[in-house]
């Protein structure tokens, strides 16, 4: 595409809006989770504590499935161990 120099002088004399357009403040309305401060620096993982949650949840499933409660007991069992 070819610029006339008044095309040019326009495009160069634009300046950035001071204030968010209206689709900006639509977009932080929306989603304001991604507004949020950034995540904390990189915790390392507690195999221990995701094993019980596992063990929790194995336990809530138990009365209705309990060869699935049994894998997921087992799964914890496993990812207990592993490093």
């Amino acid at each position: 595409m070819i610029y006339t120099d008044s095309a040019a002088e326009r495009l160069a004399s634009s300046t950035v809006r001071a204030r968010p357009s209206p689709m900006g403040r639509w977009l932080k309305a929306a989603f304001p989770h991604r507004n949020a401060a950034p995540a904390q620096a990189y915790t390392p993982r507690d195999r221990t504590r995701e094993a019980g949650k596992l063990r929790t949840w194995a336990t809530t499933v138990r009365q209705t499935d309990p060869r699935f409660a049994d894998d997921l007991f087992a799964a914890a069992d496993r990812h207990e161990r592993e490093e």
